[in-house]
Formats: C-alpha cells, sequence, structure tokens
C-alpha cells in the first residue's frame, strides 16, 4: 500500500484509539426527530415543529407524502399532514435515508462519482431487501430497507477520510490521488468498521448496526435475518448491473445460490424480484 493507505491507516488507528473519530453527525433536525420517535406519546405537530427547522427534509417530506404511493391525488398543504401521511416508521426511514444520502454527495469530483455509484447500488439492495423482507419475514420489512440502505454507508466516510489524508501527504511535496485498484482496497478494508462507528454514533437501531458489520458472511444460525437478507439483495444487485466497478460473476453467482437455499427462494422469485431494477432505483430518484 502507497503513502496514502499507510497515512490513512494510521489516521484511524490512531483516531479510534483516542476516541476521536471525526465522523458525520446526523443532521440536527432529523436526530431530534428519530428521538421523539421513540417516544410514542410524540404527536405529529411536536415532531412537525422539529422538521420544519430543516428546509431540506421538509421538502423531501412533502415530496414523498404527495407521491402517487401515499394518495398524492389529495395534497398534503401542512408538515404536520405529511408526518400524519406517512406513519411514524415510514417517517424515521425517510429521515435517516436522506441523513444518509447527504453522506454520498462531495465537492471532490473523484469522490463523487464513486459515490453516486454506491448510493445506486444501496438503494437497488435496499428496494431488493424490502421486497424480500415482504415475502419471507414482512415483520422486518422497513428494517430490512434501511438495512440494505446502508450496508455500504462507511464507504463515502472512508473517501472523505482518504481525501483528508491525500491533503495531508501532499503538504510541502507534489502528489496525486491513489490510483482506483488502490481507493478500492482501501475503501473495502475498512468500511465496515466505520460504517458501524457512524451507526453507533447516529443511534441506530441494533440490526442495522449489526447488518452493516455482519453481511458480508451469511449467518445459518438465524437464516432469515437482514444482515442474511442484505447480503443475498447485495448480490443479486451486483448481478443486475448495480455495483461498483466490475462484477465477478464466478464470486456473486455462490453467493446468489447459498441465499436462495439458505431463505428458501426459488429462481423464479429471483428473477421476478430483480426485473426492472434498473428502471426502479431510477423512479427511486425521481421520488
Amino acid at each position: 500500500m502507497s503513502d496514502f493507505g499507510d497515512v490513512f491507516k494510521g489516521i484511524v488507528l490512531r483516531r479510534i484509539e483516542s476516541d476521536s473519530l471525526n465522523l458525520p453527525a446526523m443532521p440536527v433536525a432529523a436526530m431530534k426527530c428519530t428521538t421523539l420517535l421513540r417516544n410514542q406519546n410524540a404527536s405529529g405537530k411536536q415532531i412537525a415543529a422539529v422538521l420544519e427547522t430543516d428546509p431540506i427534509l421538509v421538502a423531501q417530506v412533502l415530496r414523498l407524502a404527495n407521491s402517487a404511493a401515499y394518495g398524492g391525488m389529495v395534497r398534503t398543504a401542512t408538515i404536520e399532514q405529511a408526518v400524519n401521511r406517512l406513519g411514524l416508521q415510514r417517517l424515521r426511514t425517510v429521515l435517516i435515508e436522506a441523513s444518509a444520502h447527504r453522506l454520498f454527495e462531495s465537492r471532490d469530483k473523484h469522490i463523487a462519482d464513486a459515490s453516486k455509484l454506491v448510493w445506486e447500488h444501496s438503494v437497488g439492495v435496499a428496494l431488493l431487501s424490502r421486497d424480500l423482507a415482504a415475502m419471507i419475514a414482512p415483520k422486518d420489512t422497513e428494517s430490512c430497507y434501511l438495512a440494505g440502505l446502508l450496508h455500504d454507508v462507511g464507504k463515502p466516510v472512508v473517501a472523505a477520510m482518504l481525501l483528508e489524508a491525500e491533503r495531508k501527504v501532499a503538504v510541502g511535496r507534489k502528489a496525486t490521488w491513489i490510483d482506483d485498484k488502490e481507493w478500492s482496497e482501501t475503501v473495502n478494508q475498512y468500511h465496515r468498521m466505520l460504517g458501524v462507528a457512524l451507526a453507533e454514533k447516529w443511534n441506530l437501531a441494533d440490526v442495522l448496526t449489526k447488518t452493516i458489520r455482519d453481511c458480508s458472511e451469511y449467518d445459518p444460525a438465524d437464516r432469515l435475518s437482514p444482515p442474511n437478507i442484505v447480503r443475498f439483495s447485495n448480490a443479486v444487485a451486483k448481478m443486475n448491473g448495480l455495483a461498483l466497478g466490475h462484477v465477478d460473476e464466478e464470486e456473486v453467482q455462490p453467493i446468489v445460490m447459498i441465499g436462495s437455499s439458505m431463505l428458501s427462494i426459488d429462481d423464479d422469485v429471483v428473477e421476478r424480484i430483480a426485473k426492472g431494477l434498473l428502471e426502479r432505483v431510477k423512479a427511486h430518484f425521481n421520488n
């Protein structure tokens, strides 16, 4: 690994040891709202009052509440009406998704281009995970959607820290960005560790933290768990063109086969849930 990788590794290890990882914070309004949502007595009016302090979240909540999926023929005029229309569980998903999406934005073109592909892949995995959960683990539908969406959330965090490492190395001498191969290797090596740290900082549900940490391997002891569903969906998404970089089919196909057996999913179901996945991802961005 080059100077960039060595510097990055040193930064991460030192910050872990000193408990000073500078992880992105969840937007203040989103954090306050997700905390409120844990209180079953919280009212739509209270939640709306907090949301109204963040115009970006307001726009996203209103847009979803007025979409066809939520009876958009009758438009909601206020954020409180939008909150009540979506329901608390769906609102929590919207807030976490909006907060996570901001992590995948960057002023650096190299990071922005790569992160866009990772986010598109994550949305595809989320959609597949929700569809699968609806069939085999309906109580976990929303959790599986969020777990799929966040399974790679550490990648933009690593990318931002790599950029910081590059700047430190570049001080006083000419330096260029690490090549794509090393960028990918570094991201893949550290993203789960930093994704878990981010989930803990954001106080996300344990199942989300567990999925980020464990979805790289199947757990036969808990066949229908969100991590297993996300691992399977991750492989299916890659097989259907949603991936960052080259996909080794000989590596991915066995993951699909093992997952199909573990989740009791036959080939027809896999084909059905994957049909039109790219179009569904594009439509998701237009909602």
